[in-house]
Parts: structure tokens; C-alpha cells; sequence
């Protein structure tokens, strides 16, 4: 029987609360809660999860590691936090976990999105991330999910990609291209063209984001809409380089967490 030990991640979002459960370095398990207005109720439904998930007790957990914009409110009782992660520090360690070759992750969450890139053991070497006026980009990509009348956030990436007339919305804020989106769908323009046009302009703001820092190959995407396959080919069509998804790319900050916290020995 394996004496490493057993340890949990919890990625602490704006939106979701991420939890894996791991072994050394073999993922047992993984959970998402939407993180809400209680946070730390989040962090316990997605470790319990999780460890339901993994086939495991909690008792057996050795010691949890957490990250995310919440990663300190989650240090309240019962959860017994063991150590605390940046967020890009656990961004680095993660993506190369997932993928050893990386040298760049690009994290695009549900309000925040930022660049990361780092060495060959993971240590970060720069940061950048989205200005205030770029901020939910993730939140705006759930929404118009709702307001295109689809039923999942991979819906709305399958239909963008059967468009077949270039619309734009606006590149200031989500909240114009909201806007914008609905005025389009008012004028009769076809959703699969309006589908298309809200991951370009989601897209097109990560990739004014990269502008500002060298993006050292090979490059990576994590966070929850590195699952859409529309958005990805419009991001690298912009950056004009190659970019690949991470496995469980929504779950790469609390993977990274444990790894940072020497869960991979």
C-alpha cells in the first residue's frame, strides 16, 4: 500500500470553489461547488465531494492546501487549513503538472484572467493580469449562455462554432458586450453568429492581456472556459501562436496548490 500521503486542494473562485483530492502525485478525485455567498460552505461541499469522489473518508485527508481570491476565508473551522498558496504560484505548479512541457499558462476564470509563465521546476518568472475594465469575463460567458436560451456553457461553444457571418460586440467591458449581444439578437442576427461573436470578444481581451508580457512556449490554457473549443481558436488565431488545453483545465490552481505545498513527494 502507497505511504504517500493524502492531501486536498481547494481553489477558492469568485464563482466556483474547485476541491481534488490526491495521492503523491495520482489525482483520486475532484469536485466544483459554485462558491456563493458562503465560502467556506463552498470549500466543505466541494472537499466532501471529493472525497466521495475519490472513495476515500475524510478522515483520511492529511491536510488541506488552499488558493484563490478566498484562500484565506477558508481558513475557518472545520476545514483546518494546512498552508495558504498564491494564486499564481499554484497556476505555475499546477500547468506543469498537467502538462511537463509547459512554460505559460493563460488562466481565464470567471472574473479574473491572467498569464503566468515559469520554469522548468515551476518556479514563477512574470505575471500579468486583466485591467478592472476586463474583469468577468467568466461571469459574462455564463450569462449569455442564459440570455441565448442554451443549456450549457459548451452549447454556446458548439454553436459559435457553426457561425457563419462575422458580428462584433464591444471591446470595452463585458457589460457593453452584454448589452451589445442582446441588441443583435433584437436586430435578428443569427445566434450561432452571436455565439461566435462573444468568445472572440472574451478572446480578444485575453489577448490584449498577453501583449504585455512574452509568452514563452509552450503555452497552456486552464480555468472553466479553457472548455471552450471556440474560444480557444480564436485566442490563438489573436496571439498567432500555438496553445494547447490542460486536462481538467478548471482544476489546475488546486492541483497546483498541493504540488506547491510538496504533495507531488
Amino acid at each position: 500500500m502507497s505511504k504517500e500521503r493524502i492531501l486536498a486542494g481547494i481553489d477558492a473562485g469568485h464563482v466556483n470553489t474547485k476541491a481534488v483530492i490526491t495521492r503523491g502525485r495520482e489525482i483520486l478525485g475532484f469536485s466544483t461547488a459554485a462558491t456563493g455567498f458562503d465560502v467556506v460552505a463552498a470549500a466543505r461541499t466541494a472537499v466532501d465531494n471529493a472525497t466521495d469522489n475519490a472513495g476515500i473518508l475524510h478522515g483520511q485527508v492529511e491536510g488541506i492546501v488552499s488558493t484563490g481570491i478566498f484562500k484565506n476565508i477558508v481558513k475557518a473551522p472545520p476545514l483546518n487549513i494546512a498552508g495558504i498558496v498564491p494564486e499564481y504560484v499554484a497556476d505555475a505548479k499546477g500547468a506543469l503538472f498537467l502538462d511537463n512541457s509547459s512554460r505559460t499558462v493563460i488562466d481565464i476564470g470567471g472574473n479574473v484572467h491572467k498569464a503566468i509563465s515559469y520554469d522548468q521546476n515551476g518556479n514563477v518568472l512574470d505575471v500579468i493580469q486583466n485591467d478592472k475594465c476586463a474583469d468577468g469575463l467568466g461571469i459574462f460567458y455564463t450569462n449569455m449562455v442564459r440570455v441565448l436560451g442554451l443549456l450549457s456553457e459548451q452549447g454556446l461553444s458548439e454553436l459559435a462554432l457553426k457561425s457563419t457571418k462575422k458580428v462584433s460586440v464591444a471591446i470595452q467591458c463585458a457589460l457593453s458586450a452584454e448589452s451589445e449581444a442582446v441588441d443583435l439578437m433584437c436586430q435578428g442576427a443569427d445566434a450561432a453568429d452571436i455565439a461566435d461573436a462573444i468568445t472572440r470578444f472574451i478572446a480578444d481581451r485575453v489577448a490584449a492581456m498577453c501583449t504585455y508580457m512574452p509568452l514563452t512556449k509552450e503555452i497552456v490554457v486552464a480555468g472553466g472556459l479553457a472548455k471552450s473549443s471556440a474560444l480557444i481558436k480564436h485566442l490563438s488565431l489573436l496571439l498567432e501562436k500555438e496553445i494547447s488545453v490542460l486536462n481538467y483545465p478548471e482544476y489546475a490552481g488546486a492541483i497546483g496548490a498541493v504540488m506547491s505545498y510538496g504533495g507531488g513527494k
